[in-house]
């Protein structure tokens, strides 16, 4: 077989099936088995999956985990008052911050206070509660299959269920 006539194959057998197998499509073939497989998960907790093709292991289907972080508090510096900030009569400030006063001002008064330790006019520490984010999956799972083995499962029946996929048969 000529590189070419391999060419055309692939590419044939990827024009048929490449629609199904696109991920992030809930309606197409990959997402209706990505959305039975999270089902599972939701009733199981199980995120890895043996995929058997006439009774044949030819490869998995799995999830991956995303791990949680407990909720916790944090304290981060904010301006909370722009018109205070503007009205601060700081010399130094002013001076460092020069021709940049413009749209980002709340940033730049923050990075001075960082730099210096000086807090403006119209600037304080903010505390608030980050809330937890439990453990969970990614939303879509991988499928890992070996060609040879699922040439191996389809045996003779290889060429017709090509066949079928390209539309020439059942």
């Amino acid at each position: 077989m000529t590189d070419i006539e391999r060419l055309a194959i692939e590419q044939a057998i990827y024009n048929a099936i490449g629609a199904d197998l696109k991920t992030g499509v809930p309606d197409n073939l990959r997402g209706k088995v990505n959305a039975g497989y999270r089902e599972l998960y939701e009733l199981t907790g199980a995120t890895g999956f043996e995929v058997r093709l006439n009774g044949q292991k030819v490869g998995t289907y799995g999830f991956s985990k995303v791990k949680g972080t407990p909720e916790r508090t944090v304290t981060e510096l904010r301006v909370v008052d722009v018109d205070a900030l503007r009205a601060d009569e700081s010399d130094e400030f002013n001076d460092w911050l020069g021709a940049w006063l413009g749209d980002h001002l709340s940033e730049l008064a923050v990075q001075y206070a960082t730099e210096t330790g000086e807090l403006l006019d119209g600037m304080e520490y903010v505390t608030e509660t980050v809330p937890a984010v439990p453990d969970a999956i990614r939303p879509n799972g991988t499928l890992r299959v070996q060609p040879e083995k699922v040439a191996a499962a389809l045996g003779p029946a290889l060429p017709s269920t090509i066949a079928g996929l390209l539309g020439g048969g059942e």
